[in-house]
C-alpha cells in the first residue's frame, strides 16, 4: 500500500514538471477585415486653364442717346448734332469748312497703338459741291486722311466714294472717286497698317470692295466722323449708325 502512494505522487509530480516545461500556446491572431467597396481616392492632377484669346474689338459706341467716353468735339456746335432725331443714330448736319480749317463738329478719340480698323455705317446724301460724311485718322489740321461719301460736280463719279489724303495741307494723291447708285446707306472702313491706309465700302454691311489705299508717314494720333465741306448748299443731314475700333495683327 506504502508502495502504491509512492508511484502516484512519483507520477503526479512528473505530469507538474512536463506541464511547466511546456511551451505557452502562440496566440491566434485576429483575421483580416473584409474588403470594402469604397473606391481609393485618385492621386491629385494640375488643371491647366485655357488662355484667353484676345478680343480685338477695341472700342465700339452704338450711339444710344449720348456719346461714349473718350470722345472730343473740335469747334464744337450743338445745333448741328443730334441723338434724338433719329434715335439710335448720330446726326451730324454738314457745315461750311473743312479739316484743318473751321470745320464744325469734327468728333475725334485717341488712336490705338499697332494697327487697327475703323467702321461706321452712315446715312447721307450729298447734294452739292465736296459735301462728305466720312472715317477719319487725323494727326493735325495739314496731316489726315478722310474716306466716305461725298459729291463732287466736277468728277466723273458725282456722288460717290472718295478718299482723300492732306499732307501739309495739300491733296497728297488722287481721290479714288468711285459712283454710288440706288442706295442712301453705305458702310465704310478705313484700315491703318503701319503707314499703308486702305478704304473699303460695302452696301449690305457683309460683300466689301477696297476703294483705295494712300501711303502717309504721319503719326496718327486721333481717329473719328466728320460730315463737312457744303460750301454752296446745305444737305440733309450725316446720320452715323456706330462707331469701332478693331485691332490688326
Amino acid at each position: 500500500m506504502k508502495r502504491i502512494l509512492i508511484v502516484a505522487i512519483v507520477t503526479c509530480i512528473t505530469l507538474v514538471l512536463t506541464a511547466c516545461n511546456s511551451p505557452a500556446p502562440t496566440p491566434t491572431e485576429p483575421p483580416p477585415p473584409p474588403p470594402t467597396d469604397t473606391p481609393v481616392p485618385p492621386l491629385p492632377t494640375a488643371t491647366l486653364e485655357p488662355t484667353a484669346t484676345p478680343d480685338p474689338l477695341l472700342f465700339r459706341d452704338d450711339f444710344d442717346g449720348k456719346l461714349a467716353e473718350g470722345w472730343s468735339w473740335t469747334n464744337e456746335d450743338d445745333r448741328y448734332y443730334s441723338f434724338t432725331n433719329n434715335p439710335g443714330w448720330l446726326e451730324m448736319s454738314a457745315q461750311p469748312g473743312y479739316i484743318g480749317g473751321t470745320v464744325k463738329n469734327l468728333l475725334l478719340r485717341p488712336a490705338p497703338e499697332g494697327n487697327y480698323e475703323l467702321e461706321t455705317k452712315v446715312n447721307f446724301t450729298p447734294e452739292g459741291n465736296f459735301q462728305i460724311a466720312a472715317l477719319v485718322i487725323y494727326e493735325s489740321g495739314p496731316n489726315f486722311v478722310q474716306f466716305g461719301r461725298a459729291f463732287c460736280g466736277p468728277c466723273p463719279a458725282k456722288d460717290g466714294f472718295y478718299f482723300d489724303l492732306f499732307v501739309d495741307g495739300k491733296f497728297g494723291g488722287e481721290n479714288f472717286a468711285t459712283p454710288i447708285t440706288g442706295t442712301d446707306t453705305v458702310s465704310l472702313r478705313l484700315r491703318r497698317e503701319g503707314s499703308s491706309y486702305t478704304g473699303y465700302t460695302s452696301l449690305d454691311g457683309t460683300n466689301w470692295q477696297v476703294i483705295g489705299t494712300h501711303q502717309s508717314p504721319m503719326t496718327a494720333g486721333f481717329v473719328g466722323l466728320t460730315a463737312a465741306q457744303a460750301t454752296d448748299t446745305e444737305p440733309g443731314p450725316a446720320q452715323f449708325d456706330y462707331f469701332t475700333i478693331t485691332a490688326l495683327p
